[in-house]
């Protein structure tokens, strides 16, 4: 009896795991060694669109440690479009309120954050783009973040 309530309990999970990525369109989540991010060692993420009349919904995900020691965590993200053209933001994370409560999910000393970046955006050429991500805080080592990526899932419109 136990058995088959463990083997259901695992396909159910396997099941609602996958029907949770169907809207995925690309996920890549680089790891940083020793949990530090040098300035001197930008991630680099590129995604091919195939259809420049889709929407997405652009997230970047975010993993820390309770070793960070800011509130607030700054990228510097500059794209570059498959013509050529490139340009650059500068992206603002709050990891924790003034009380130094994270804001991300997890327990321990591993904080998952999923931020919103672009709601409904549309990439107006076909082709690849690429992003390159900095750390953009005020020292060349940040400690505290293991984890960071971009997420693009397909964007839906909602169900009234």
């Amino acid at each position: 009896m136990k058995k088959k309530y463990f083997l259901g309990l695992i396909f159910g999970s396997l099941l609602l795991l996958s029907s949770c990525n169907k809207n995925v369109y690309y996920s890549d989540i680089q790891t940083l060694p020793k949990e530090t991010w040098k300035t001197s060692e930008p991630l680099t993420f590129t995604m091919e669109i195939k259809d420049s009349m889709a929407f997405y919904n652009m997230f970047i995900n975010l993993r820390n440690t309770t070793d960070f020691e800011t509130q607030n965590f700054y990228v510097f993200m500059k794209t570059t479009y498959p013509n050529g053209h490139t340009e650059q933001d500068t992206l603002g994370f709050i990891l924790c309120d003034k009380f130094g409560k994270w804001t991300g999910k997890g327990q321990g000393r591993i904080k998952d954050n999923k931020f919103l970046f672009q709601p409904k955006v549309r990439f107006p050429f076909n082709g690849k783009y690429t992003f390159t991500v900095t750390q953009g805080m005020r020292t060349d080592k940040v400690k505290g973040v293991s984890d960071f990526g971009i997420t693009l899932e397909n964007w839906e419109e909602p169900k009234k």
